[in-house]
C-alpha cells in the first residue's frame, strides 16, 4: 500500500493517473451518451407504439363496434318488421322475441317501444322501464345511441346503454327496437383486447368513473363500474378532454406508460396502459452493453497510460531525483542533459539553479548567523524585562541592552510623565552631559516631536541632517532616537550615540525597534501593576470601611430595636396596669404610671426626631432657620433641662463677658447642646461636675462641654462622631442610644460653618468642643 501511495505521489504516477482518468472519462462519456440516445429513442418508440394502439382501439370503438351494433339493430328491426307482419300484435312480438332468444354480443336484452318512447315488449319479461324520451321522434332509416343511465325500480336498478333502430311498416314508424348494453358486457368486449404483454385498455367518463373495468384489475381492490372517482394522472387528463402519452402511477399503484384520448362520439375517455418496467425491458440489456464498452475502454486506457507515463516521465524522474538530492543538502548535485531538446534545456536550467542555490546558501548562512545574534539579544531583553515590574529598572536594562547590541558608546533615556518627561539614566562622557536636556516636553523640540510621532529615527551623521539641535546633541556622531511605545501610548524615549559614525543596517534597526516595543509593553505592564497595587490597597481600605459600616448598621438595627422595645414595654405595661387596676390605684400611683408613660413617650419622640434629622441630612433637604441667637442663654437653659432637672449633678456655665450673639438656627443649636449634655450625664452615671465654657477667639467662638467621667477610649476619638458608632455596641451595654446624637451634632455644627471634636481632659473626663464663626451668612 505504501509503495502504491509513493508511486501516485510521484510524477510518473500522476501522469499515469491523468492519462487513465482521461481515457476512462472518455469511455464513460461515450457510454453515457450512447445510453442516453438509445434510452430516448426506445422511450419515444414505446410512446409511439402505445399511442398507435390507443388510436387503433379508438377507431375500433368509433368506426367498427358502434356502427356494427347499429347495423345489427337495423337488421333485427327488419326481422321484427317481418315478425310483426305475420303476427300483427306487439304482445305476439314480445313472445316471439322471448322464444327466439336472439343473442348479440354485449347486448343484455331486446326491447320494443312505441314511436312515443313507451315500452311495449321485451325479451326480459321482468324488465319494466316505462317511457324513454330519447327514442321519441326517431325517423325511418335513423339509429340512436343513448349513453349509460339508470333504469328499473329499486332494488333492481341497473346502468345500461341503449342502441335503437325504428320498425317501419308501409313507410311509417310502427315501433322502435332497442338493445340494452350493460357495463359488464362492454367490459367483456374490452377484456378481449390485448395490449402488449402486460397492457390493458378501459373506458372512463368525465366524472373519472370506470365505464369498463380494467381487465387486469385485482377483484380484491373493490373497483366498481361507475363507482367512486379514480384519481390517476391519465384518468384526470382524459376526463379533462386531453389526449397524450405519459408515465404515471395507475389505479393499482404500479408505474405504467399510459396513452389516453377522449372519444367525443361516445362521451367516454379511452385509457390504454402498459407496465413501465415491461415496456422498457430492453433498457437493461442496453445498460449491460454500455457497461462492457466502458470497461473495455478503461482497460485500453490503463494499458496506454502505463506505456505513455513511463515514456514521458523518464527525464522528469531524473530531474525530480536530482531536485530531491539538492533539497537534502547535496549542493554539488548536477544533471547530465539528455533526451529531447526541451528536457535538455530543463536539465541545463536545473544546473544553473543548483549553482545559484549553493551561492545563496552560503550567503544565507552568514545572514542567519547575524540574525541569530540579533534574536538572541532581543530574547535576552524580553526575558530580562519580563522579570521586573519596576519602570526605572526596565529603562536601565533596555538602555544597556541597546548599547550592547548596537555597539554604541553613549546613551540616555526619559520616562513619560504627566506634562514633561524627565531624564532617568545616562551613560555619557563628561563633555556631553552638559549638552543633554534634563527633560523633554512632547511636541517641543527635536526629541519631543519624535516622541509625538512614535517613530524611531536613525542618523548616520548628525551634521548631515541639517538640524541645529541634533548637531548640538551629537556633534560628529551617529545617533538613534527610539520612542518606547505600548499599543496605546508613548511611555519613554531612548537616545543612543556613537562617535564612530557607524550607521546601523536595516536589520539592526528593526531589532532595535523590536526591543523598544518590548520595553514599551513592559513599561505599560509595570505601570499597570503599580496602579493595580494602588487600587488593591484602596479597595482593601474601602472594604474595611464597608465592613465597619455594615457592622455599624447591624449595631444600629440592634440598638434601635432595643431602644424601641424597652420604652414600648414600659408604656404598654403601665398602660395595662392603669386599665386593669384603675379602681384600686391611688392617685400617686396613677400619676407615677402616667409620668413613666409620658417620659418614655418623649424618649421615643426624641428617637424618631433624630432618625428624621438623619433622613433630612442625607437627602439634602435640611435647612437652617437663621436668627440672632444668644448661645449663653441656650446653654443655661439646656443645663437646667438636661442636667439639673434630670440628674441633679452640679453644673456650671461660664461664658466670657461680652460673648457675642450669633446668626444661627436657635432650635438646632439647642439640639447640639442638649445632645452633648445628655451624653455627659449618661456617661458620668449622674456623678461629678458638668461644665459649659464659652470663649471668644478672633473671628469665631468656642463652646466646650466638660465632664468628670471615665473619658473616651483614645482608639474611638476619630470615629466617635460617625453615624451609628457606639463605644459599646453589645446587647448588654449599660447605656441607651443608637449612635446618632454626636453624628447629628457634627452635621449641625458643620452646617453652620463650624467644626466639632472630642478629647480627654488631663485631669480626667471628656470634653466636647465646637467652634462657630461670628458672622454666619443667611440660609445654609
Amino acid at each position: 500500500m505504501r509503495a502504491l501511495r509513493d508511486f501516485f505521489a510521484g510524477i510518473r504516477g500522476r501522469v499515469f493517473l491523468v492519462i487513465l482518468l482521461a481515457g476512462t472519462a472518455a469511455g464513460v462519456l461515450v457510454g453515457a451518451a450512447s445510453y442516453r440516445i438509445a434510452q430516448s429513442s426506445l422511450k419515444k418508440q414505446v410512446y409511439e407504439n402505445l399511442a398507435n394502439i390507443s388510436h387503433d382501439i379508438e377507431l375500433i370503438a368509433e368506426e367498427v363496434w358502434v356502427p356494427t351494433l347499429e347495423r345489427q339493430m337495423v337488421m333485427i328491426a327488419g326481422a321484427a318488421e317481418i315478425i310483426y307482419r305475420s303476427n300483427p300484435s306487439f304482445q305476439g312480438m314480445e313472445q316471439d322475441l322471448t322464444e327466439a332468444g336472439i343473442k348479440i354480443p354485449g347486448i343484455r336484452r331486446l326491447n320494443v317501444f312505441l314511436p312515443n318512447g313507451y315500452l311495449i315488449a321485451s325479451s326480459d319479461p321482468g324488465y319494466k322501464v316505462g317511457r324513454v324520451e330519447e327514442l321519441q321522434g326517431l325517423e325511418a332509416g335513423e339509429t340512436a345511441v343513448i349513453p349509460f343511465r339508470m333504469v328499473g325500480d329499486p332494488p333492481e336498478q341497473e346502468r345500461v346503454m341503449t342502441v335503437a333502430a325504428p320498425v317501419v311498416l308501409e313507410g311509417k314508424v310502427a315501433g322502435i327496437l332497442a338493445g340494452d348494453i350493460t357495463p359488464e358486457g362492454l367490459s367483456g368486449i374490452m377484456g378481449s383486447l390485448r395490449v402488449g404483454v402486460s397492457g390493458e385498455a378501459y373506458f372512463v367518463n368525465s366524472s373519472r368513473q370506470f365505464v369498463t373495468l380494467p381487465p387486469l384489475a385485482d377483484e380484491g381492490r373493490g373497483l366498481e363500474i361507475l363507482g367512486e372517482a379514480v384519481d390517476t394522472e391519465g384518468i384526470r387528463r382524459v376526463a379533462a378532454g386531453e389526449s397524450g402519452v405519459s408515465e404515471y402511477l395507475n389505479y393499482d399503484g404500479r408505474r405504467v406508460v399510459g396513452s389516453y384520448a377522449w372519444i367525443e362520439g361516445l362521451g367516454w375517455g379511452l385509457v390504454v396502459e402498459e407496465d413501465a418496467a415491461q415496456a422498457f425491458s430492453r433498457l437493461k440489456a442496453l445498460r449491460v452493453s454500455v457497461a462492457l464498452i466502458v470497461i473495455g475502454m478503461a482497460i485500453i486506457a490503463f494499458a496506454a497510460s502505463l506505456f505513455l507515463s513511463r515514456r514521458l516521465t523518464k527525464p522528469l524522474v531524473k530531474l525530480k531525483r536530482g531536485a530531491e538530492r539538492l533539497g537534502l543538502g547535496d549542493l554539488e548535485q548536477r544533471i547530465e542533459p539528455e533526451g529531447a531538446e526541451e528536457f535538455r534545456a530543463l536539465a541545463r536550467s536545473f544546473n544553473r539553479m543548483a549553482e545559484a542555490v549553493r551561492s545563496s546558501h552560503e550567503l544565507m548562512e552568514e545572514k542567519v548567523r547575524e540574525s541569530t545574534g540579533e534574536l538572541r539579544a532581543l530574547n535576552e531583553v524580553i526575558s530580562s524585562l519580563r522579570r521586573t515590574s519596576n519602570p526605572d529598572e526596565i529603562l536601565q536594562k533596555t538602555m544597556q541592552a541597546m548599547l550592547d547590541f548596537t555597539a554604541y558608546e553613549e546613551g540616555w533615556c526619559y520616562l513619560a510623565g504627566e506634562e514633561s518627561w524627565k531624564m532617568l539614566y545616562r551613560r555619557c562622557s563628561p563633555g556631553r552631559v552638559g549638552l543633554l536636556p534634563g527633560s523633554v516636553t512632547p511636541g517641543d523640540g527635536l526629541l519631543g516631536k519624535i516622541a509625538v510621532r512614535r517613530e524611531a529615527v536613525f542618523w548616520g551623521a548628525a551634521e548631515e541632517s541639517g538640524d541645529a539641535e541634533l548637531s548640538r546633541l551629537a556633534p560628529g556622531s551617529s545617533m538613534a532616537v527610539v520612542p518606547l511605545c505600548s499599543p496605546t501610548r508613548v511611555l519613554g524615549l531612548m537616545c543612543l550615540v556613537s562617535k564612530g559614525r557607524r550607521e546601523l543596517p536595516r536589520e539592526a534597526r528593526e531589532t532595535v525597534r523590536a526591543m523598544a516595543d518590548e520595553a514599551g509593553i513592559a513599561l505599560e505592564n509595570a505601570l499597570l501593576y503599580l496602579e493595580v497595587q494602588a487600587h488593591v490597597a484602596e479597595l482593601e481600605k474601602a472594604n474595611l470601611e464597608l465592613r465597619g459600616l455594615d457592622e455599624m448598621k447591624s449595631n444600629f438595627i440592634s440598638s434601635v430595636t432595643h431602644e424601641l422595645k424597652q420604652p414600648l414595654a414600659l408604656i404598654g405595661g403601665y398602660a395595662q396596669t392603669i386599665y386593669r387596676y384603675y379602681d384600686s390605684l391611688t392617685y400617686e400611683e396613677e400619676m407615677q404610671c402616667l409620668r413613666v408613660i409620658i417620659d418614655r413617650t418623649r424618649f421615643l419622640a426624641s428617637l424618631v426626631e433624630d432618625l428624621l434629622d438623619i433622613s433630612l441630612l442625607e437627602t439634602g433637604r435640611f435647612t437652617l432657620q437663621l436668627e440672632e441667637v444668644d448661645l449663653e442663654a441656650l446653654a443655661r437653659k439646656a443645663v437646667d433641662e438636661n442636667v439639673v432637672t434630670v440628674s441633679g449633678q452640679p453644673a456650671e456655665v461660664r461664658f466670657e463677658p461680652g460673648f457675642p450673639t450669633l446668626r444661627a438656627d436657635a432650635k438646632r443649636m439647642q439640639q447640639v447642646l442638649t445632645n452633648l449634655l445628655s451624653n455627659a450625664v449618661k456617661f458620668t452615671g449622674g456623678k461629678g461636675r458638668i461644665g459649659v465654657v464659652g470663649t471668644v477667639l478672633e473671628d469665631k467662638v468656642r463652646v466646650r462641654v466638660e465632664d468628670e467621667g471615665e473619658g473616651i477610649d483614645p482608639a474611638h476619638l476619630e470615629r466617635i462622631f460617625d453615624r451609628f458608632f457606639q463605644a459599646d455596641a453589645g446587647p448588654s451595654r449599660p447605656y441607651t442610644g443608637v449612635g446618632l446624637g454626636l453624628f447629628i451634632c457634627r452635621q449641625l455644627v458643620e452646617a453652620h460653618g463650624g467644626r466639632i471634636w472630642a478629647e480627654n481632659r488631663p485631669e480626667g473626663g471628656a470634653a466636647f468642643t465646637f467652634e462657630l464663626p461670628v458672622t454666619q451668612a443667611a440660609g445654609g
